[in-house]
């Protein structure tokens, strides 16, 4: 049996943390503290370090969006959580909410072991093409635009020593230019479309923003994320693809 005792403030942390996931997970496995695991379109993935509230613990949750309201019965109170075998609880000084775990098998969103991420999302610091700090304001103003232009990604434009983001609606009636002037890694032409994702979910401060060229032959970049919530270190990981410009090509090698 795991037991953990949260003050008020914690819990609220924790409560705010895994809202987060709702839109975009159907269920949260965590591990040791750990949460590691594919969102439902499986573009991205998230690894969220709750062991500073959670300490240890292995808590899996199934249905995450039906199960938070009844998490937020809590907030602004202590709380103990118990998890065994089949089994955890939640529960403060007038209440107490227990919940059968689901069988692992058959959560949508898995635990991901850090071996098999580092497979999938490959980062050498050498095949850096671009890292820079995004701020609160500017995250703020992508996920607001993204939703405003109902769409789920966000243009990265290389153009030779400098990069920028940008987004457009479908009909490519509405732009905005996001961030410019943002020194690459690399002089290149090119251009990558990454999911907005990482800046639409809640978090406090900076989202340091790498993205590293992890296969060079087929164009496939990894890019990482991290950001926090008060001391809940959050990183998300994802591909893209990097389309080079022909003429660039051709003045690299090409007859």
């Amino acid at each position: 049996m795991q037991q953990v005792a949260l003050s008020s403030e914690s819990f609220d942390i924790f409560v705010r943390t895994v809202s987060m996931l709702t839109d975009i997970c159907n269920d949260i496995d965590i591990r040791e503290g750990i949460v590691r695991q594919r969102t439902n379109d499986k573009f991205s993935v998230f690894e969220i370090d709750l062991t500073p509230i959670l300490t240890d613990i292995d808590l899996p949750i199934s249905d995450l969006k039906k199960k938070l309201d009844l998490l937020k019965i809590f907030n602004g109170e202590e709380v103990e959580i118990i998890s065994d075998e089949t089994s955890y609880s939640i529960s403060d000084q007038y209440t107490l909410l227990k919940f059968e775990k689901s069988d692992l098998d058959y959560l949508d969103n898995k635990y991901m072991q850090e071996n098999e991420r580092d497979a999938v999302f490959i980062r050498e610091e050498e095949n850096t093409i671009l890292s820079t700090e995004i701020s609160k304001t500017i995250s703020d103003r992508m996920k607001i635009i993204t939703q405003g232009f109902n769409v789920n990604m966000v243009h990265i434009d290389f153009t030779g020593e400098e990069a920028s983001i940008t987004a457009k609606t479908q009909a490519k009636d509405q732009f905005a230019n996001l961030l410019s002037g943002l020194i690459s890694e690399r002089v290149m032409n090119a251009r990558s479309n990454i999911s907005n994702i990482p800046f639409i979910f809640d978090h406090d401060g900076d989202i340091e923003f790498k993205m590293y060229l992890s296969n060079e032959e087929e164009g496939i970049c990894t890019n990482s994320f991290s950001t926090s919530i008060a001391d809940v270190t959050i990183n998300v990981y994802g591909r893209s693809s990097l389309m080079v410009d022909e003429e660039e090509e051709n003045e690299d090698g090409g007859e």
